[in-house]
């Protein structure tokens, strides 16, 4: 599932596993005004959930809590 925020591209694709989805997410973000190249950050494993759905919220929610904490 992608989202945008702010300047970023968020993409949470969880891992599914035997004891139900691992929630991760990837951030991307386009080359700013003067910069050659954009920036990009990958999550890890963030924890297991039972829902698909429950797994992207919490790695959306981490992922926009780590844009505003880096990129304030």
């Amino acid at each position: 599932m992608q989202f945008d925020y702010r300047s970023f591209h968020i993409n949470c694709a969880p891992r599914a596993t035997d004891d139900g989805f691992v929630a991760r997410a990837s951030i991307t973000r386009d080359p700013g005004e003067g910069e050659r190249r954009g920036d990009a950050h990958q999550s890890g494993d963030l924890g297991t959930f039972p829902a698909k759905d429950t797994a992207i919220a919490y790695a959306r929610s981490w992922a926009v809590q780590w844009c505003d904490e880096n990129w304030a």
